[in-house]
């Protein structure tokens, strides 16, 4: 299936407000390009072309303090931070000794876990998508990129494997680990 990027966002919000998800209408307009390479300039990142492509198509969701994960979740147990949010997430974790100042997070949980771009061209990895959970000594990753994400999201949603159940997204991992490899033929999921 080749989708642009903002038809397959698009196609993600439909389907979670399909499922009966409140996130669907919380959704921020993407942001001009040349904000967020100012953005990202001021961090020292580098950001790979589809980090860039996907938040001028999409600034994440809008949360508030005290908003229940049930009803922001973008996928099971995680939701979009704005760009904003994200940057000041990433300065207050970047200087800890878990996390390597190259990853930038994007989806979080609200526990300290996030899925993150590493931004440094210099990296074996640059653009890669690292699954980060708080207290692991090893950290993976998981996608090779943020499209490869948001199209396992995407096939999962469609294809039940990410389902309502209790108010809050669930998920059969195996299946969805199943539709990851699909659709990264070759990819392997490596330590960061």
């Amino acid at each position: 299936m080749n989708m642009s990027l903002e038809a397959l966002i698009d196609r993600i919000f439909d389907q979670l407000r399909q499922l009966g998800s409140t996130i669907a209408g919380k959704r921020r307009a993407g942001l001009r390009p040349e904000e967020v390479h100012i953005a990202f300039d001021g961090l020292g990142l580098e950001v790979p072309d589809e980090l860039l492509n996907v938040y001028c198509c999409c600034d994440g969701t809008s949360t508030y303090e005290g908003d229940v994960l049930g009803e922001i979740q973008f996928f099971p147990g995680f939701y979009w931070m704005s760009l904003e949010d994200s940057i000041q997430v990433y300065r207050s974790i970047s200087t800890g000794n878990e996390w390597d100042r190259a990853w930038f997070p994007i989806f979080a949980n609200g526990g300290g876990d996030f899925y993150a771009a590493v931004c440094d061209k210099s990296s074996l990895y640059f653009g890669e998508i690292v699954g980060f959970v708080l207290g692991e000594p090893d950290q993976l990753i998981e996608f090779k990129n943020i499209l490869s994400m948001l199209r396992t999201i995407e096939r999962s949603l469609e294809g039940g494997v990410f389902f309502a159940s209790e108010g809050r997204l669930k998920a059969d991992y195996p299946k969805m680990r199943e539709i990851a490899r699909q659709l990264q033929p070759g990819f392997m999921e490596h330590e960061a």
